[in-house]
């Protein structure tokens, strides 16, 4: 079974998908495909020649992942370009390495809903925040300005009005310890 794991920035996909992986589950991580294709030569030369100021190095490139985002969240076709680049092709990987795992394995994948990802699980768990406390949780951990997560939340479907019925959702309100617990139970379900 390929179970599907996604939110919105800041509402505890990675806590969820760590305890998922401490409690002995196969996990893949898309946000952690993404930073082994960020040092990725081929990758980096492609994204040289749309993000020129964010791609340091002659011979060596090295990605300047703040100005990819700077450019991105204020450029409607850098972002969309990033995406049908980076984000497809890290979906891709993804789905590769499901193929090796026998028995259930949980994705974790941002812009799951967005990218129309949907077909490809058998069940999606969707973990869902309230906005303050998403803005908080990133402003925390990535020490991003309430603007430059907004722009970010603006590009994602909106969580307070889409339709999860036929998925299975976990609100996000309580400890680490909460959600760890809440995401475990889903699975075991």
């Amino acid at each position: 079974m390929i179970i599907g794991l996604t939110g919105g920035i800041g509402s505890g996909k990675s806590t969820a998908l760590n305890a998922l992986k401490e409690k002995g589950y196969s996990v893949i991580s898309c946000d952690e495909i993404t930073k082994e294709l960020y040092k990725k030569r081929k990758i980096l030369k492609v994204l040289r020649k749309e993000f020129p100021t964010a791609i340091k190095g002659k011979i060596f490139y090295k990605a300047d992942k703040k100005e990819i985002s700077r450019i991105v969240f204020s450029d409607e076709k850098k972002y969309a370009f990033l995406n049908d680049f980076l984000t497809e092709e890290t979906f891709k990987i993804a789905l590769k390495k499901t193929e090796k795992v026998k028995g259930t394995v949980i994705v974790e994948v941002p812009l799951l809903f967005e990218r129309g990802f949907a077909q490809n699980f058998d069940k999606i768990i969707v973990i869902t925040r309230a906005k303050e406390e998403r803005i908080n949780s990133v402003k925390e951990r990535s020490h991003l300005s309430e603007e430059e997560i907004l722009s970010r939340i603006d590009k994602q479907i909106d969580y307070d009005k889409f339709d999860f019925t036929p998925y299975i959702v976990i609100k996000n309100d309580g400890t680490k310890e909460d959600l760890a617990a809440a995401v475990i139970k889903a699975i075991e379900e």
